[in-house]
């Protein structure tokens, strides 16, 4: 009897409020913790997309979430012979996102990254069931928002990347050639690390 009068009673309340008790609710708002759109990574180019993003971005999500667990990254011999001894051994996942995290703290304004030509596409590339290797340019442009001009980083690397249970994946990025005279990334990452 009681459960009865508890039920009518509620019916009641919803059929004066006009509504019904199945109607979807109203959608909250996303959540903005200052991410870029993650392309789910279908094909390798779409990783290149999300480092961009990720990079552009004041989260990480985006550039940790394109990086295998094994990620390392190998500089040019002439970059690492620059910085004191040790400084990019043992190059992990970890490290890298700790040097992301200390770039993004120095350059808060905006930041540019670029992969392969204007398209995203690289000229050389080898892709094979779950495993592809691209070879071309990149570029970071980096600001640090104070009114000073924009550095640029750039070169040409290898980027290795593999298909994991979530999608394509960087798994190594290896800095091979300059382009110009601009530095390479290896020369930003090698600041940022030696001076942690």
């Amino acid at each position: 009897m009681k459960r009865a009068a508890i039920i009518a009673l509620i019916l009641a309340a919803v059929l004066a409020g006009g509504g019904c008790l199945f109607e979807p609710r109203q959608a909250m708002p996303p959540h903005d913790e200052g991410e870029g759109n993650w392309v789910v990574p279908k094909t390798p180019k779409d990783v290149f997309l999300n480092l961009a993003t990720g990079m552009s971005s004041v989260g990480n999500s985006n550039y940790e979430r394109s990086l295998a667990d094994e990620y390392t990254f190998v500089p040019r011999e002439q970059d690492r012979l620059q910085f004191p001894p040790g400084t990019f051994e043992d190059w992990t996942k970890v490290v890298e996102m700790d040097v992301l995290t200390r770039i993004k703290g120095d350059y808060q304004g905006e930041r540019v990254a670029t992969f392969g030509d204007e398209d995203g596409n690289f000229p050389m590339k080898d892709i094979q069931v779950g495993w592809a290797e691209f070879e071309g340019p990149y570029g970071w442009t980096i600001d640090r928002g104070d009114g000073s001009d924009p550095e640029v980083y750039s070169g040409t690397a290898r980027f290795y990347l593999q298909e994991g249970t979530s999608g394509w994946e960087i798994v190594k990025w290896e800095d091979i050639d300059v382009i110009e005279s601009y530095p390479t990334s290896g020369n930003l990452r090698g600041t940022f690390r030696a001076a942690g």
